[in-house]
């Protein structure tokens, strides 16, 4: 009797079990629809903003005026006006760009002048200059200046004490956190290089970044009621600098708030796709596995686990085949493998990640057959057959996953012609989003980005870092672009790992300590940066292009009135002074004198108290 008792109790408790299992695996499958669902509303968001996106609805800025001074024969001072333009923009700050060339300035209709030339005389007289500032006016240098008469007239208004010939000045060193969060930052490579005064300067001068030679390079001299920033060298014309510039302005007047997205995106390329069967030693040495095995046990759980504690929702960009095939029938790929997709795009989802495209195959499209050649790739014929690989792209999708909707896309080695582009929309109709590249292009081929909305109503979203393992470059970009638009963009490939320059020689074990190690310092670094995959960032983005805000700024309060307001915008604050009472904000410290204000209505007001 006791055996029979104990057989019962075997057969409720396995039934319990099942029963069990059966409610956790339901839970799981409508946690899944759910994101579905959700990924079905923001298609709905799309189509919702675009239609209320119109020049009529474009409110003009308002508040201080920023007069951009620039030569526009001259074209290194067009790159350094078309730099402070765009950082303006996005900042969301009212800007005049003067053509030295064609007109003089005015500089009563000033609040800020901004110097995109090596000139002093493109502003005005010595005297002209001086009163200006020490009458409550602010002048931001954006070059190393011509040692000329005016020069040595006003250098000691500058905060020099004396001056010497120009010298090299290699590298950086940050002295003070005009880039969020990096204060003290060392960096001795060649990628930054400039020109600059040997000076010497005054005590009082508030000293920014000096070179890793010691140079100075970026200080700030306030004289009257005004100040002068001064940057003693010629990076500000490179488009990966725009933080530092964007960063050296708002401390320059006191208690500067400018607009920022506020986003956290991570995009892994060539994922999911086919997996090339086989071993190779520098995995099967270290794991005993083939390269399939190892990217479902080892490296896919790696990086979830990554995800997880330092808070990224990945992107996913799907390639279906590796075929160079660019002339249909594209039905009959060899390599396709639904169980990869399936497998690794579900829990991709389930992760609050988000599946993309890479292309029906790793071909760019382009019709260029030497731009094609430069990647070792093929052009395409026509613009229908570029149509035609998306549209099965599209099915071998739908048939994994029925419900979701792809609308994000990211293009092989970031290059993409205009006549791919089209063929794109054409074929694809939910395309919302394309992620290429921010930093420019010494080769003119990759396609180059704004943070912006085409006229074709596609939202552009760049990316701007790449890799597993940390490069002071890509510690330069990511602190530039966190400062000037309060982005972090970054892209891996899962064969970066089994490719030995890309891995720079190192197994997975070695190369996840680093990516770990990477993604641990980005997350302490910004820890209030908001982790969205690649749509919603876009879309998010997208509202915040939308919106205007104009300023009150009074002397102990800051108030936003934002037009087109549709949900909570972020604001960085650089300010000396205490924080006081808040109306329809927050405001999170997140450095020295450094704020994070998130608006939570169209009128916001933050009051200050004393410093």
């Amino acid at each position: 009797m006791r055996d029979k008792g104990n057989f019962s109790k075997k057969i409720y408790i396995i039934i319990l079990f099942i029963l069990l299992f059966g409610v956790l695996l339901q839970i799981s499958r409508s946690q899944f629809v759910l994101k579905f669902q959700q990924n079905q509303n923001l298609v709905e968001q799309r189509d919702k903003i675009l239609a209320d996106i119109s020049h009529d609805n474009i409110v003009e800025k308002s508040g201080e005026n920023y007069c951009i001074l620039y030569n526009s024969s001259d074209e290194y001072s067009a790159k350094l006006k078309d730099n402070a333009y765009h950082s303006l923009q996005y900042m969301k700050k009212k800007s005049n760009e003067v053509d030295i060339t064609q007109e003089m300035v005015n500089l009563s209709n000033c609040q800020v002048v901004i110097l995109a030339t090596d000139k002093l005389k493109d502003i005005g007289k010595a005297e002209e200059i001086e009163q200006f500032v020490f009458e409550g006016g602010h002048i931001f240098f954006m070059s190393v200046l011509d040692i000329e008469t005016d020069y040595q007239i006003l250098y000691r208004k500058f905060g020099i004490s004396s001056f010497d010939s120009i010298v090299d000045a290699k590298g950086m060193h940050l002295t003070s956190n005009v880039l969020i969060g990096e204060k003290e930052l060392f960096i001795d490579e060649d990628f930054i290089h400039n020109s600059a005064i040997s000076v010497d300067l005054d005590v009082e001068t508030e000293l920014l970044a000096e070179s890793a030679n010691n140079i100075p390079l970026l200080w700030k001299s306030e004289y009257g009621k005004g100040a002068f920033m001064t940057f003693n060298g010629e990076m500000l014309q490179e488009k990966i600098n725009r933080g530092f510039f964007a960063g050296a302005l708002s401390l320059l007047e006191p208690n500067f708030i400018y607009s920022i997205f506020n986003l956290k995106v991570f995009y892994i390329d060539d994922f999911p796709s086919p997996i090339a069967k086989g071993t190779i030693p520098v995995i099967y040495e270290e794991y005993r596995r083939d390269i399939a095995s190892f990217y479902q046990e080892i490296w896919w759980p790696n990086m979830l686990e990554t995800s997880k504690k330092h808070d990224l929702r990945y992107t996913g960009a799907i390639i279906e085949s590796y075929n160079d095939r660019v002339q249909p029938p594209f039905n009959n790929t060899e390599d396709k493998d639904s169980h990869y997709l399936i497998s690794f795009g579900r829990e991709l989802i389930k992760s609050g990640g988000e599946l993309g495209f890479h292309g029906y195959n790793h071909q760019s499209l382009v019709l260029d057959k030497n731009v094609a050649a430069e990647f070792g790739y093929k052009e395409w014929d026509k613009k229908e057959d570029m149509s035609k690989s998306i549209e099965e792209l599209l099915i071998y999708t739908k048939d994994a996953f029925p419900g979701y909707t792809v609308t994000s896309y990211v293009p092989p080695s970031n290059v993409l012609s205009p006549e791919g582009r089209e063929a794109m929309k054409k074929a694809w109709s939910d395309l919302t989003v394309i992620s290429s590249l921010y930093g420019e292009d010494e080769t003119g081929l990759a396609y180059v980005q704004e943070f912006e909305i085409a006229e074709d109503g596609i939202i552009e979203m760049p990316r701007v870092t790449s890799g597993y393992f940390e490069t002071e470059y890509n510690r330069w970009a990511e602190a530039n672009t966190m400062t000037g638009v309060g982005v972090f963009s970054h892209f891996v490939h899962p064969d970066d790992v089994i490719s030995s320059d890309r891995s720079n020689n190192m197994g997975w074990k070695e190369n996840y300590k680093l990516y770990d190690k990477y993604m641990s310092r980005v997350h302490k670094t910004y820890p209030w940066v908001r982790a969205l995959p690649a749509t919603e960032a876009s879309l998010d983005m997208a509202t915040n292009l939308y919106t205007q805000v104009s300023w009150k700024n009074n002397e102990n309060s800051i108030e936003g009135k934002i037009s087109n307001y549709k949900s909570k915008t972020s604001y960085i604050l650089r300010s000396e002074r205490k924080i006081g009472r808040l109306h329809n904000c927050t405001v999170k410290k997140i450095d020295d004198s450094t704020y994070l204000v998130t608006a939570n209505d169209s009128k916001f007001k933050i009051e200050l108290g004393g410093n």
